[in-house]
């Protein structure tokens, strides 16, 4: 019961943190970036103001920056709470007890950097640092998760060896995902720069504009359908349902962000594809690490 109440809360943190990417990116697509002028308050108070006359916020951009603020705090609680749990149940279990804490840690610098981004304007760098710890951090609650879920079915499951050579291929996978989000996120800030300097140019010469990385970001995404396909062929009759799924899952999850990244290449799709487009690569991100601790162990 213990083991339960810990896995069912490092479950919740990681779906808190994949809401609080969602909200991130949604803040970002809509321009809130800077809803709220000044950090941690809104203004001279702690809400936004409901007042519609007053002139110098847009209210609707203020509302979703303080939703995305709130949400953080949110989800530092439940990892408060993670920490608490971890401390009376997994006190001998260095593995657990340290990451834990430094899911804490993460949750911690991640909204000291999201005050550093409003202090610096929406500067990119940190913008991208920001993005790094997001990731680091929803890695770190979903290794939390897929252990204490080892430890639920300790009796059921057990350590496989064979599978331990191909546990490098999944490695480079989780690595690739983070350079395919970076690559990315670089795309998308020099066409924000570049439509604020050069608001006349269309979409075309817009993409003409950026560096020859962009390329990269196409020739990575097809590496990484390549590595899915070689996963979902490998492990398509493991012993474990949950290995099946996470298969399909990053397989097609994969075939989505590419078709979806060239639709947003060559049309002038919503915003919230653009949403949709980085959030279903974070969630890659998280399923990498849960697949990497899973694949070499099989039902008992």
């Amino acid at each position: 019961m213990n083991i339960r109440l810990f896995f069912r809360s490092a479950l919740l943190s990681t779906i808190l943190a994949y809401l609080l990417i969602f909200i991130g990116g949604l803040v970002r697509v809509s321009g809130a970036g800077m809803g709220c002028p000044n950090w941690p308050k809104c203004g001279d108070n702690w809400i936004p103001p409901t007042n519609v006359d007053f002139e110098q916020f847009n209210l609707t951009l203020a509302w979703i920056e303080f939703i995305n603020r709130s949400f953080g705090a949110i989800l530092g609680i439940s990892i408060i709470v993670l920490c608490f749990l971890s401390i009376k149940y997994f006190y001998s279990n260095k593995k657990i007890l340290s990451i834990s804490f430094l899911s804490l840690f993460l949750v911690i610098a991640n909204g000291v950097v999201g005050g550093a981004l409003v202090w610096t304007n929406l500067n990119p760098f940190i913008k991208t640092f920001h993005m790094i710890l997001a990731l680091a951090l929803v890695s770190s609650l979903s290794f939390l998760t897929v252990e204490s879920y080892k430890n639920l079915r300790d009796k059921k499951i057990i350590l496989n060896s064979a599978s331990l050579p191909n546990k490098k291929i999944i490695l480079i996978f989780a690595f690739l995902i983070i350079i395919e989000i970076l690559l990315g996120t670089g795309i998308r800030t020099n066409i924000e720069i570049i439509q604020t300097e050069f608001p006349l140019l269309n979409k075309s010469e817009q993409l003409d504009s950026i560096p020859f990385y962009k390329y990269f970001h196409t020739f990575l995404g097809f590496t990484l359908l390549f590595l899915s396909f070689y996963l979902y062929k490998k492990f398509s009759n493991h012993s474990l349902r949950i290995i099946k799924s996470l298969n399909t899952f990053i397989l097609c999850m994969i075939i989505v962000q590419i078709l979806l990244g060239e639709l947003l290449v060559f049309f002038e799709l919503p915003q919230l594809a653009r949403l949709f487009h980085t959030w279903g690569s974070s969630w890659l991100v998280g399923i990498s690490v849960i697949y990497y601790n899973l694949i070499d162990y099989e039902l008992a």
